[in-house]
């Protein structure tokens, strides 16, 4: 039961984090997952921030709310038509940062989630740097990393691994070769502005 929850986790996570997921919507203001001040909620655990200049809100919703896995997506850049490796167009940004929250019954299970989250980014990237961080009060696992699969369209990221209590958090900022911002400084930041 253990391993069918992970391979749950890890597709969601595999659905989530493909290329250009979603559709923008030009009105999430109005969404009520969205606050007035441009703060998101994201499951019942964590408030991310207002995005900063140059990335704007994707998409907030509960991929699995009744197993606790909820996410959130904001993108750099404007859409690029990308034909992914089933043959769909999908939008492409220079830039996606994507934020997964799992919500546990306990610690123990929150923990176990956020090692098998680090097993796969082992098992799927090429990571160049780990580092601890703190931000906003929170202290994360970060990485910095490059893409094996040479048909992923993103060439390099960074990514956080943290734990709140009974909740498992994981960011991921997925870049193409062009982008030019500091990926590690975009994602502190969004790290600094969130509120649990």
């Amino acid at each position: 039961m253990k391993r069918n929850w992970l391979c749950v986790v890890a597709l969601a996570l595999a659905a989530v984090l493909c290329t250009g997921c979603g559709v923008k919507d030009e009105n999430l203001k109005s969404d009520p997952l969205v606050n007035a001040d441009g703060t998101a909620p994201v499951g019942k655990t964590l408030v991310a921030p207002a995005p900063p200049e140059g990335f704007t809100l994707l998409d907030n919703k509960d991929i699995l709310a009744a197993n606790g896995l909820y996410y959130a997506s904001w993108v750099n850049g404007e859409p690029q038509p990308y034909e992914n490796s089933e043959g769909k167009t999908v939008d492409l940004y220079d830039a996606q940062l994507t934020l997964v929250v799992q919500e546990n019954k306990t610690e123990e299970k929150a923990a176990s989630a956020v090692s098998g989250w680090q097993e796969l980014a082992q098992q799927n990237y090429d990571i160049s740097d780990t580092q601890t961080l703190t931000a906003g009060g929170q202290e994360y696992t970060v990485i910095q990393f490059t893409y094996q699969d040479e048909s992923n369209p993103y060439a390099f990221g960074v990514a956080a691994f943290g734990q709140k209590g009974t909740s498992a958090i994981e960011w991921e900022l997925s870049c193409q070769e062009s982008y030019t911002g500091d990926a590690l400084a975009v994602l502190t930041e969004f790290l600094n502005g969130c509120t649990y």
